[in-house]
């Protein structure tokens, strides 16, 4: 038994994940890298992950786990906290998914 996923299509799914890594820079910034040039695909490594996310209709706490377990875990920033997330989640939330088929 197989399970089906949205069909996207590849421009739509590149689309999707500039406006996610724009929110990762403008909202959520743990190491605080938006405004270094040479820094701006700092955190490329969480879109895929948080696209699927989105696009599968994960829930809130989902979103949260992920963007924690980058800072904390990944990142080594002790201080992040879970709550700080939900901002972000709702920054991710606002991206348009209609484009979606």
């Amino acid at each position: 038994m197989s399970t089906s996923k949205p069909l996207v299509d590849k421009y739509e799914s590149r689309a999707i994940r500039v406006l996610i890594r724009h929110v990762l820079l403008d909202v959520w910034d743990p190491i605080g890298i938006k405004d270094e040039p040479n820094a701006q695909d700092e955190y490329d490594g969480y879109i895929g992950r948080l696209y699927e996310l989105l696009v599968s209709g994960a829930p809130d706490a989902d979103l949260v786990d992920h963007l924690y377990w980058a800072a904390h875990d990944r990142m080594g920033l002790r201080e992040a906290c879970r709550s700080d997330m939900q901002v972000t989640v709702k920054a991710l939330r606002e991206i348009p998914l209609i484009l979606i088929k």
